[in-house]
């Protein structure tokens, strides 16, 4: 990326220099994440140094290692935790790792990322995985699925037969559902385009929602007794699903955004405060939440799901199709 909202340039660069603490990754396949729209058309910071290379979510093989790394093998299939973490702060030493005050650069978004047949990794964020995983599975585990994972698992805590809400259902939404149902939540999923809520409900959505036809707040209610759901799981968090939101939680409920708008959200202090409600972020997860996700993967309990695999040297083709925002699913760039 020499620009923004320019196409991307396919070019050969130098391979990337391998220090001692470091592995060296020959990229197998690489997610192309909404958050990659964003850096492309400069919406996130902090900002690149130009030229840039995109891409964060990545499955590959080790294809040689730092004189201080003992633990892998070449040819070992692995998947990279995204934070860089210092390791020593409080955060850090309590196993906190996503809330890391000092983090170093992060892949993809401020140093360069996997959109690329190689990339040098911190060997602490080089996790294997087993024979019997999928390299385009094992790709979105530390983003698409540990996201949603960490929000569910930790961030909210939900308990079997919590009722919950999904707001969106690209990659993010439809990992949520799953680890939801895992839990033994019932779920509900919204989107305003119907294929999307047709795969919700092949993986298991007890009610789907689209907002073009039916009044979402209206029907949560109906669908609880009039209560209103515990969570609600923002993966869209515009100022509508906010405040819809809100307005679908029971007394005391908690709303969890995924995202962001790069521009102030209003938020009605009103619907929090009378619904004795909790408005909480979530970014990322841990690395003992990466752990657990590999297991749960290969166990095949948790599957991601991609609709839309491309070339590397179809990359701006992928970016413009997830930037249309009709993608059901996950796009992937095959190396």
């Amino acid at each position: 990326m020499y620009e923004y909202k320019s196409p991307l340039r396919i070019e050969d660069v130098d391979e990337p220099s391998l220090t001692d603490n470091n592995v060296l990754i020959k990229v197998n396949v690489c997610g192309v994440c909404f958050t990659d729209v964003k850096i492309w058309n400069g919406k996130v910071g902090p900002r690149p140094t130009f030229p840039h290379i995109l891409g964060h979510e990545m499955s590959g093989t080790v294809n040689r290692m730092g004189k201080n790394v003992s633990l892998f093998a070449e040819g070992d299939r692995v998947i990279v935790y995204l934070y860089d973490t210092c390791d020593t702060c409080m955060a850090c030493k309590t196993g906190k790792d996503n809330h890391c005050i000092n983090m170093g650069p992060l892949v993809g978004f401020n140093r360069p990322g996997a959109f690329a047949e190689f990339i040098s990794v911190p060997s602490k964020n080089v996790f294997k995985i087993p024979d019997n995983l999928d390299m385009t599975q094992a790709a979105l585990l530390p983003d698409a699925v540990l996201t949603p994972y960490h929000a569910v698992i930790e961030k909210a805590q939900v308990r079997f037969n919590d009722t919950a809400i999904v707001i969106g259902m690209g990659g993010l939404g439809l990992s949520c559902l799953q680890v939801l149902k895992l839990v033994g939540a019932r779920v509900f999923s919204v989107s305003r385009t119907e294929g999307k809520l047709d795969m919700a409900r092949k993986l298991g959505a007890d009610a789907t929602i689209n907002p073009k036809s039916t009044n979402m707040v209206e029907e949560t209610k109906r669908l609880t007794d009039r209560y209103g759901v515990d969570f609600v799981f923002d993966t869209v968090a515009s100022a509508e699903t906010i405040d819809e939101g809100l307005r679908s939680l029971k007394r005391g409920g908690k709303d969890v955004l995924f995202a962001y708008e790069s521009e102030p959200t209003p938020i009605s202090t009103r619907n929090l405060t009378v619904g004795l409600a909790s408005l909480q972020s979530t970014r990322g997860g841990t690395r003992q939440n990466l752990k657990d996700l590999i297991r749960l993967a290969s166990e095949g309990k948790l599957k991601s799901i991609v609709t839309h695999e491309y070339a590397l040297d179809d990359a701006n083709a992928a970016l413009v199709k997830l930037s249309q925002g009709e993608v059901t699913g996950r796009v992937t760039l095959k190396l």
